[in-house]
């Protein structure tokens, strides 16, 4: 069902689309979806505790999409995508420190090694970029439906993917690039949330009252937007690591500019938030009475544990991956530190104009 709305449409569905479709047929979307699991499926948490929200995308793997009929030019194009990128990848000259090569449809202009070029239509071109997007092998990108245009983001983590020709091929150098924990939670099928149970121990509170309370804890905010706009990307394409470390460096520039300072890290946090006896250099304090001093010694401290804690170790450690629950809390964190950045802005913008 999936896949024929998104090679209807170049779309793919929305869980309300799936969930309308499967209910007057007959059935239940937790129950049809049991049959599958995260390595085919995305879109879905992994114990259906929570169903998607109704305009939530649900998407396929490559596994996904060769398990269905008809997509044999779509995975041939998402595979030549994959190589195209492997081979660029290597010689890739950035106009500025830090940017990420990118691949376009052009990019995949015949000759395309062995690939049958009736197989690169544009439209082909594109289910293997919609294919493509959320893989690990690539850092996220963007599209326009209109005219099919697009673009892939990524780095050195293409490098394993070169000279791939089959899915078996792609499939088993992914299992070994995500880690045998990774393999084994995405290829455990989908399944009924039965552990969580919220109610204390003692069972004082009835399981619908337990639920009632869970659902009132559930809680949503806007990023900022300085946080969204570097993680975006990032986190929508499943690199929830990536998105984190650079919501931190974001932080990390704005207290750097704010500051005036050349230093990095927690070294830079001391200076721009005033480690004794040199006074603060930035002000992000709400507080106006007693405790004026205590918060502003506070916020030094969680700067600087930002830093030692959450950015120091995904700039310089090895590449982990950082859970999507997780990886929401250490972002809406970024994003109330940079919420607190604006005070100082705000005070800047209101002083008047120096002599």
């Amino acid at each position: 069902m999936v896949w024929q709305h998104f090679s209807a449409s170049l779309r793919w569905p929305t869980f309300d689309y799936v969930d309308r479709k499967l209910y007057a047929s007959g059935r239940k979307f937790e129950e049809a979806v049991q049959q599958l699991c995260p390595a085919l499926l995305r879109g879905v948490e992994a114990d259906l505790w929570r169903l998607p929200q109704g305009t939530t995308e649900l998407s396929l793997t490559v596994a996904g999409a060769a398990n269905c009929a008809n997509t044999v030019p779509p995975i041939s194009s998402f595979l030549a995508t994959v190589r195209t990128a492997a081979f660029i990848e290597p010689h890739y000259q950035p106009n500025e420190p830090g940017a990420l090569p990118d691949l376009r449809p052009a990019d995949l202009a015949p000759p395309v090694d062995d690939v049958d070029l009736a197989l690169l239509t544009k439209q082909n071109r594109f289910a293997g970029f919609a294919l493509a997007l959320h893989e690990p092998c690539f850092r996220g990108g963007g599209h326009n439906l209109d005219t099919l245009e697009w673009t892939l983001r990524y780095d050195r983590g293409i490098r394993p993917f070169a000279n791939v020709h089959r899915v078996d091929e792609y499939w088993r150098i992914r299992e070994q690039v995500l880690g045998p924990g990774r393999v084994e939670a995405d290829n455990t099928p989908f399944r009924k949330g039965t552990d969580r149970d919220f109610a204390p121990a003692s069972k004082a509170i009835p399981d619908a009252r337990a639920a009632e309370l869970m659902e009132a804890m559930h809680v949503t905010c806007m990023l900022h937007p300085l946080i969204a706009e570097v993680a975006c990307d990032r986190y929508s394409g499943g690199f929830y690591y990536d998105a984190v470390r650079s919501a931190f460096q974001a932080v990390e520039h704005r207290v750097a500019v704010l500051a005036g300072a050349t230093e990095v890290g927690e070294r830079l946090m001391g200076i721009a938030f005033g480690a004794k006896p040199d006074p603060p250099k930035i002000t992000v304090t709400r507080s106006t009475g007693g405790s004026l001093e205590s918060e502003q010694n506070g916020m030094q401290f969680l700067f600087k544990g930002a830093m030692g804690a959450l950015r120091n170790p995904r700039m310089h450690g090895p590449d982990e991956k950082d859970a999507r629950d997780e990886a929401d809390e250490m972002l809406v964190f970024a994003s109330f530190l940079m919420r607190r950045l604006d005070i100082e802005d705000e005070q800047r913008k209101a002083a008047p104009p120096g002599p």
